[in-house]
């Protein structure tokens, strides 16, 4: 069996003729490349899937075709529909306020009360939240 040309460093004078030399260059690159992809492993990998590519193509089919997959993929564009349906102003409004409030909550180890729970819910700006998180919850029902 004849051994695998591996890489030619020096053109002989009968094929330095054959090859005009405008294209000298640009084979010897041609010829590192695929050396390189050899040393690499890439071209060993690239010869296996070229090989193997019905099996390939019939997992990649079957994984595909799985009702996980579909799930997954359903899942995902309904996402990208509700990010579609809001307002973005509005939302940065609102993350950049809960981010504002995080910062500053501040809870002490002391016990509240109902007392504490009602003045805090008359706040104007907790009532409004509160009011907001419960019309997102009733308009799932929708």
């Amino acid at each position: 069996m004849a051994k695998p040309i591996e890489y030619i460093e020096n053109v002989d004078e009968e094929t330095n003729t054959l090859i005009p030399k405008e294209y000298k260059e640009s084979i010897d690159n041609l010829f590192k490349t695929v050396k390189s992809l050899n040393d690499s492993g890439l071209l060993t990998l690239i010869n296996a899937m070229a090989r193997n590519y019905k099996y390939i193509i019939d997992s990649m089919s079957d994984q595909l075709n799985s009702d996980d997959t579909k799930k997954a993929v359903t899942n995902i564009f309904n996402v990208f529909a509700l990010l579609s349906k809001i307002d973005t102003d509005r939302t940065y409004d609102l993350m950049s306020k809960l981010g504002d409030s995080i910062n500053s909550a501040e809870l002490s180890e002391d016990r509240y009360g109902i007392t504490e729970i009602i003045k805090l819910i008359n706040n104007k700006d907790t009532a409004k939240t509160i009011m907001l998180f419960l019309k997102i919850l009733s308009g799932i029902e929708k």
